[in-house]
């Protein structure tokens, strides 16, 4: 009854204010069903997964700060078993952001890959992870059983698969989004070069996945979109390598992927907009990498305000 009533309270002293601190992003939106016992909400920052188990509810990702009591809104919708797991699949604010308002009382188990939760340690109001893991860890099980993975660098150095296999459903965070390139955060220890590699152990992994829920887009992709995803990020890897040796641009490695039909799609802003300029940043990063060049310097995002008490 006390965890009830403090997630009561949240949600009645939050509404008003969730999604304000959404630096542009649409407001957190309404909880849609992607299978039996696994929901989406999409806004507000990152793609937050919920889970409902046999006694519990685990949350993937938290968005960014000040949208746990509309996050809690949302679950309350499809059930009122108590949230007892937060996952966040890597280090950024509009992922991790309201972690502390949804875990006020400090009785919600956090977990995070261990490169995650020594960034989330440094961060204002967010605190590293409880428990944390290298490769892999299983979380519960039966049909309640949640499988975690990291396979190496790629958005960031923590990037972890969660996985529901009774489900067959997986959340990936940002390392997967929108059927695009997604930003390359070397000061987080990403890699445009490793990230191929990175997925592709993971498309070769993982197995029984038919839906897979990405760090940030509207759509649900099925396990042939993420296969597709991958052949893609190996070509972005292999235009910034033939371009290097000869002093070549991102650009003129952009137009490469441009006349390939296979890649096109992916770099098409008549596709996704922006999807040009998301190539052209993880090219950028490729041939930084490839020149042993520093990463450009990162615009420190705002701290996660503290949560309300």
């Amino acid at each position: 009854m006390k965890r009830l009533a403090i997630l009561t309270s949240l949600i009645a002293v939050g509404m008003a204010t969730a999604g304000l601190h959404a630096q542009g992003q649409p407001p957190v939106g309404e909880i849609e069903q992607v299978s039996a016992r696994v929901w989406k909400i999409y806004g507000a920052g990152g793609n937050t997964t919920v889970f409902v188990r046999t006694g519990d509810v685990a949350l993937v990702d938290t968005k960014l700060a000040n949208n746990g009591a509309a996050i809690l809104a949302q679950v309350r919708k499809v059930t009122d078993k108590p949230v007892t797991l937060i996952i966040n699949t890597h280090s950024h604010g509009d992922h991790v952001g309201s972690n502390s308002e949804i875990n006020a009382a400090g009785s919600i188990a956090v977990v995070a890959q261990a490169n995650t939760s020594r960034r989330m340690a440094t961060m204002p109001n967010v605190g590293a992870a409880g428990t944390t893991f290298n490769d892999r860890l299983t979380l519960g099980s039966g049909d309640d059983r949640i499988q975690l993975y990291w396979f190496g660098a790629g958005h960031t150095d923590g990037d972890a698969f969660v996985v529901f296999p009774a489900e067959k459903v997986m959340a990936s965070g940002d390392i997967f989004q929108m059927l695009a390139m997604p930003r390359i955060d070397r000061n987080s220890g990403g890699s445009a070069l490793a990230l191929p590699e990175s997925v592709a152990k993971a498309r070769d992994t993982i197995t029984g996945v038919d839906k897979v829920i990405d760090g940030h887009g509207t759509t649900i992709h099925d396990w042939a979109a993420f296969g597709s995803y991958v052949t893609f990020t190996r070509a972005v890897a292999d235009a910034a390598r033939k371009a290097e040796p000869n002093g070549g641009t991102a650009e003129q490695a952009l137009a490469a992927l441009e006349a390939d039909p296979t890649s096109k799609p992916f770099v098409d802003d008549a596709v996704l907009q922006g999807a040009r300029g998301r190539a052209l940043g993880g090219l950028t990063a490729a041939l930084q990498e490839l020149r042993g060049e520093p990463p450009t310097a990162p615009t420190p995002p705002p701290a996660p305000a503290p949560a309300a008490r």
